[in-house]
């Protein structure tokens, strides 16, 4: 396993979910971890402890990023931990009254 630096995924929690934040959001996304969920090398083998940091690489590159608990139950189970890319939202933008779930 090997850490990697990425800073900021954009979210900080529901700061990013709110309309009025989302292009700051998506730049500083843009900053570190774009890079890290588009490099091909990175499919599948990334993980992310924060549900805001998942629900953002879900909602701009339509990846799904497994929490590390995903992984170490894959490996106690002997299975293969598969990670796939999901569905991008149908609104561009969230509401600042309305948490979704993507």
């Amino acid at each position: 396993m090997k850490v990697l630096a990425t800073g900021c995924c954009g979210m900080a929690g529901l700061y990013g979910h709110e309309a009025r934040n989302r292009a700051t959001s998506k730049a500083i996304y843009g900053l570190s971890w774009a890079a890290r969920i588009a490099n091909p090398d990175n499919a599948g083998r990334l993980l992310a402890t924060g549900y805001s940091c998942r629900s953002q690489v879900a909602h701009i590159d339509a990846v799904a990023v497994a929490h590390p608990i995903e992984a170490l139950l894959a490996l106690v189970k002997g299975e293969q931990l598969t990670v796939t890319r999901t569905h991008r939202p149908e609104r561009a933008d969230f509401t600042s009254a309305h948490h979704e779930e993507i």
